[in-house]
């Protein structure tokens, strides 16, 4: 599968990789969604949005069970990396450098 964020839209979507099956998993309260990374061992998706009220947040891959994970003392989050191995999530802050 393919997951992608679309600042334009304020979407975050899947579909297969010959594009069959698209479906919009998260629409709402997104202001400005950036980076996205994915965990598919545990089934797990990270995104930056760096909107009104920057944050991080993760779901599951299917859409489910959102929740924040870093909402204080961001920027501009714009970029992410997940180290299975350490379970630690990274992220770029163009903001705060």
């Amino acid at each position: 599968n393919l997951y992608w964020t679309d600042t334009g839209t304020d979407r975050i979507e899947v579909t297969r990789l010959n594009g069959t099956s698209r479906k919009i998993l998260i629409s709402e309260n997104l202001d400005e969604p950036r980076a996205i990374v994915l965990n598919p061992v545990m089934g797990y998706m990270y995104w930056t949005d760096w909107g009104e009220s920057p944050k991080i947040e993760c779901a599951y891959l299917d859409g489910s069970e959102r929740r924040v994970l870093v909402n204080t003392s961001l920027g501009w989050p714009n970029g992410l990396a997940l180290d299975l191995e350490k379970s630690k999530l990274y992220w770029g802050d163009a903001k705060t450098d």
